[in-house]
Order: structure tokens, then sequence, then C-alpha cells
């Protein structure tokens, strides 16, 4: 599943110069490593597979869509003739292929592999599982999202973390993401109060497990609980809210920093009132 606590960033992770470094420092070693695994035994087994496979997610922590998608496109092909169509293996790799597409603005291409995935029969005995299955679900839900078609969108967020929360209780890590994604969609139509009842369970969540999340990204939830609270007229808490984003802010990444730039901008009239 999506990581969609980064839906709730205030600016680009790669603004941070150690994070931007990191990331690309993973890129070229990890580039390294498939040329020479390619060159001593080719691209047709599991080992090269499950390198693309971390080189698809270093492309796309990176926010480079265009060889994200081209190394997607070669571990579905790859995957499909190690394994065949209907192998779990093979499936994963298709829906990794459509979020790429998606993640390239190429929602025509998603919707088609989405669509295909979905009239599979996910009941028999012999079909993918049923973890794949719930990635398709949050695969549609993503591509009516990305169409800010919410109404469309909310049903299958909120039958994702019914699922999750059932078979796999509340604190699952893909619980607390589906969690994250419904909240963010409720917010998306304006259902504050809602919204900031998820957002607070995450918030409790993200206390308690700290390398579940980066400082950015409990910056940006907490920085969309303040938005909630003075969407409700709960100013009071606004301010709190908004006042532990700005000194975590400046804590973790320092007064000039774009983040900080944009929280200041975002409290200024907030502030401005006390």
């Amino acid at each position: 599943m999506e990581n969609y606590l980064t839906r709730l960033l205030l600016t680009s992770e790669l603004d941070n110069p150690i994070y931007f470094a990191r990331i690309h420092q993973s890129i070229m070693e990890l580039e390294k490593k498939r040329v020479k695994h390619f060159n001593l035994h080719g691209p047709a087994n599991s080992y090269y597979v499950n390198l693309m496979g971390e080189l698809n997610m270093a492309y796309l922590h990176a926010n480079d869509s265009t060889n994200e998608l081209a190394v997607a496109k070669q571990i579905y092909e790859t995957s499909k003739n190690l394994y065949g169509s209907d192998d779990d293996i093979t499936i994963e790799a298709q829906i990794a292929l459509a979020n790429s597409y998606l993640d390239d603005s190429q929602n025509k291409q998603a919707q088609t592999i989405a669509t295909e995935l979905l009239k599979r029969d996910w009941s028999e005995e012999e079909s993918p599982s049923y973890d794949l299955y719930m990635d398709v679900i949050c695969l549609q839900a993503d591509l009516h999202h990305a169409q800010e078609l919410f109404t469309k969108e909310l049903p299958l967020r909120k039958h994702v973390l019914g699922i999750f929360e059932e078979f796999e209780g509340s604190t699952d890590n893909q619980t607390i993401m589906a969690r994250v994604a419904l909240g963010y969609c409720l917010e998306k139509m304006k259902r504050y109060k809602e919204a900031l009842s998820h957002y607070i369970v995450v918030r409790a969540f993200l206390d308690a497990e700290k390398d579940f999340s980066t400082d950015a990204e409990r910056i940006g939830l907490m920085a969309h609980i303040g938005h909630c609270y003075h969407k409700i007229e709960k100013d009071e808490e606004a301010r709190l809210a908004y006042r532990w984003v700005l000194n975590e802010s400046i804590a973790r990444f320092g007064h000039s920093s774009p983040l900080t730039v944009k929280v200041k901008k975002l409290t200024k009239n907030i502030f401005a009132k006390e």
C-alpha cells in the first residue's frame, strides 16, 4: 500500500539536502548493482526482479516518474515471463505498474490495468491473495482521488479501512495507512470533523511508533489537524497544533528551510489573532 502520509507533506522532502543526497546515493548504488548483475546473470531471475523493485521505489522517492515507470514496465514483463500472468508476484508487479502510470499522470493506462484486475474472480480458492485484491481497491480509490472524484473514492476508503481493522487490527501498519487515506479524502470533501477524528487516531499511533514516519510526515499530519480544527472553529486547538508544527519545523529543519518558510506563511494569520 502507498505511504499516504506523503500526501500530507507541506513541502517535498527532496527540499531537504540530506534526504535528497541519500535518495540519489541509493539510486546510484542500486544502478551499479543492477548493471553488474545484468552483465553476469541477465534479467530473467528473481534476484534481478527484486533489485529492480528497490530501484523502482528509489525513483518514486526521488519523484522521478519517468524512470520509475520504465523500471516498473521491466519488472512486470520479466515477472510475467518468469512466473506467468496469474502468479501473485506478477499481479503485484502489475499493480505497481499501474501505480507508476498514475505517478506519471497517465491515468488512462492506470485505469485500464485497474479495470482488468477488478474483473478477476478473487473468490476462487486458487485466486491471488486477498492482500492483492485490497491493493487493487486502493489503486481504484487512488484513481478516483487523482480525478477529484471524492464521492466515488470515499466508499472504497471506508471499505478498505473496515477490512483491515477487522482482520489485521486497529494498529496494523496497513490499517493506519488506510485511515490516513480516508481522513485525507474526507478533508478534501470538507468534512473536517470526520477527517479530524481519523487524523487524531493516526497521531496517537505515530507518537507511540516513532520509526513509522519521518519528521516531515509528522509535521504535515499535525498541520492538517490544525487546519481541520480551524475549519470547525476550534481556534485554540488550531493554534496549539500550529504552534507545535512551527516549533518542530524550526527544531528539525531550521528557520530558513522551505518547510519552515511554508509553515510561517500558513500560521501568520492564526498567530496574528493571539
